[in-house]
């Protein structure tokens, strides 16, 4: 609670209304290939959150945000502040690479390199680009399953515009977030302080006779800071910074005397610390309006300990130094080719662990270098990327990826699209160098993947595209999963291979101007390609259906989703560990509502699990039950220069 009343006190003071101004985002995505594309025409299904919409929910953190966005599949090991993972199209938790404007943000000193979506909330980014299927090409390693991109939020026009909101809710509940950004002639700047913190619920479901009632809380503070140079109309400086501390409360897994696993509530265990800290500094040359050259490097740092009754059972800290090269061509249209460009890479990287638990310690460190080639350009109504890449690694050698796609336009309202590729999953430090099981010899593992789809939208109802529809199918193969072996040499070893499968529907109708129907399946096949047994916590079938009107002032939503049947640990009634099974599916339905009483203010309401349902997702963590969350979002904007 203390971090939140710091946010909310340095919204006080640089705070005066004014104008509202409500973030906006076009369709232009830059995470498919690393080069500014119009979404409609990329050869891939490229999902663009924005990300004020969704603050205007209620939504506050981004493991909810992620949670919506179709293909998707996030398990959180509790409520806010709990560990998140993220699945992508049935790919494995650490499959998924998650950058911060590019950065790579994966965790260098976590076991599998997973990142997590439980820690970080909403306030200071615009947008976030969900881009599904091998994109290893394009980015290097973890991007098995696909990448997502959280872009920050840009200093405005003018030279002074700030921007408030605080929430309260169920379970003692506060967000708030302040925000200062604006424009001083050459120089731009945004500065975003968030504050969130939350009494909880007890993750030990109700049905265990373990269940206590004690509440496991959580609280964040984060700062984030994008400020922009123009030193002359050919050079430009940038620097991005973002801290992040946080801390949660969890319940444990103990033993019993005969060592059988059970759960119960723990009042004394908690993640004392879980901090990041960002930095990274950019120069730009523009050497003519078609080419330029941009260097930047950084650092990237990540804290958490473990302790149990004021003793720290366990550290991890990771760090990783990162400089790159890049040479940018856009050549815009080049006689029948329109969208020309190409983008060159050079990257350098160090990963270092220091890891220290009851049972082990780590100390250690790998250098990569990769590079890098993106094009793109279309002809007419067929646009095509490529991508190209190869990246050394010390210890176990040089990995080539690569990535072809096309898209065409049959008419002004409807394209296919497909893309083909490689992808891998680098073995992780502690993998390689865990005293008691790692592997220095182990291979990255390696995954074959494409995707096909298809979009079209047409007038109806008297609407411009007031019926839209999409298909998409996405098979990916991989090879040299990283496992423990059981029997010697009781160690990680490359053994394991995945069969995965994802399709997805989805349509949506607009019958007014001012209200919107949309409905989404996706089915998910995910085996172990060798026994054929079915991979844990991807769930065969899920569906969302939303009603969304805005008229005037006033906007509104109402969503259904259903997660079916998943495979995971099941735990009995006295909280002892049964056997794997299947967890059961369950319906989640929320409903929000905004006002937007003046140019510069909106308060909205937002209910989540409003039929209060009973489900666990992972087993043995009980889910959110019914909560309720109201604000007010405040916003001035100077004036702007003439």
């Amino acid at each position: 609670m203390r971090n939140v009343m710091k946010a909310a006190l340095f919204a006080a003071s640089i705070f005066s209304s004014s104008a509202f101004a409500q973030e906006t985002n076009d369709a232009i995505v830059v995470t498919a290939t690393r080069l500014p594309s119009d979404a409609a025409r990329l050869p891939a299904d490229a999902d663009l959150i924005d990300v004020s919409e969704a603050r205007s929910r209620g939504v506050a953190s981004l493991a909810d945000v992620l949670s919506e966005a179709p293909g998707l599949h996030v398990v959180q090991s509790g409520g806010a502040g709990s560990q998140a993972s993220i699945f992508s199209g049935g790919a494995s938790s650490n499959h998924t690479l998650v950058l911060f404007d590019g950065i790579r943000l994966n965790d260098p000193s976590s076991p599998n390199s997973a990142f997590d979506a439980g820690q970080d909330t909403l306030g200071g980014l615009t947008s976030i680009e969900v881009v599904q299927g091998p994109m290893s090409a394009v980015f290097g390693s973890d991007a098995i399953g696909g990448v997502v991109n959280m872009l920050p939020r840009h200093g405005g026009e003018g030279p002074f515009n700030a921007q408030l909101d605080i929430g309260i809710g169920s379970f003692e509940t506060i967000s708030s977030t302040a925000s200062i950004d604006g424009t001083l002639g050459a120089f731009r700047y945004a500065v975003t302080a968030e504050g969130f913190a939350t009494e909880g619920y007890d993750l030990v479901p109700e049905r265990m006779s373990t269940h206590t009632g004690n509440e496991d809380g959580a609280e964040s503070t984060t700062i984030t800071g994008v400020f922009d140079l123009e030193v002359s109309n050919a050079f430009s400086l940038d620097l991005l910074l973002r801290s992040r501390e946080a801390r949660a409360d969890f319940d444990a897994f103990p033993y019993t005397m005969s060592f059988q696993e059970y759960r119960a509530d723990d009042p004394d265990l908690e993640i004392a610390r879980n901090d990041l800290a960002l930095a990274r500094l950019g120069a730009t040359w523009r050497i003519s309006e078609a080419l330029s050259l941009r260097a930047s490097g950084g650092q990237l740092n990540y804290e958490r300990a473990e302790r149990d009754g004021g003793v720290t059972t366990a550290s991890f800290d990771g760090e990783r130094h990162f400089t790159d090269l890049t040479l940018d061509w856009r050549a815009g249209d080049m006689g029948v080719f329109s969208n020309a460009g190409v983008l060159l890479g050079i990257e350098t990287e160090r990963e270092e662990v220091d890891i220290a638990t009851l049972f082990t310690s780590i100390v250690a460190d790998q250098n990569r270098t990769g590079a890098f080639i993106t094009a793109q350009g279309a002809l007419h109504a067929l646009t095509l990327t490529a991508a190209a890449r190869v990246d050394e690694f010390d210890g176990f050698g040089t990995q080539e990826t690569w990535r072809l796609g096309a898209s065409f336009a049959l008419a002004d309202f409807v394209r296919v699209y497909a893309n083909y590729g490689t992808s891998f999953r680098a073995p992780t430090l502690n993998e390689r160098f865990d005293p008691s099981y790692g592997n220095a010899a182990l291979e990255a593992e390696e995954a074959l993947g494409w995707e096909a789809g298809a979009d079209a939208w047409f007038d109806a109802f008297g609407q411009e595209r007031g019926f839209e529809a999409g298909l998409v199918y996405r098979r990916t193969d991989v090879d040299n999963l990283i496992a423990y072996a059981s029997a010697p040499p009781y160690a990680f070893i490359n053994i394991d291979e995945a069969e995965l499968e994802s399709a997805e529907a989805r349509v949506a109708v607009s019958p007014l101007a001012w209200l919107t129907a949309q409905l989404s399946y996706v089915y998910t096949s995910a085996e172990n390609a060798i026994t054929g047994a079915p991979l844990p916590r991807r769930p065969e079938e899920s569906w969302v259906a939303t009603l969304s009107a805005e008229r005037g002032p006033f906007s509104a939503r109402v969503s259904w989703r259903r997660v079916g049947e998943q495979l995971d640990r099941l735990y009995g009634a006295d909280g002892l560990f049964i056997a794997a099974g299947n967890l059961p599916s369950y319906d989640l339905i929320e409903a929000s509502a905004a006002w937007r009483f003046s140019d510069g203010a909106q308060i909205y309401v937002s209910g989540r699990n409003l039929t209060d349902e009973t489900y666990e997702s992972p087993g043995a963590f009980a889910g959110a039950p019914r909560n309720f969350m109201v604000g007010v979002r405040l916003s001035a904007q100077s004036a702007r220069s003439s």
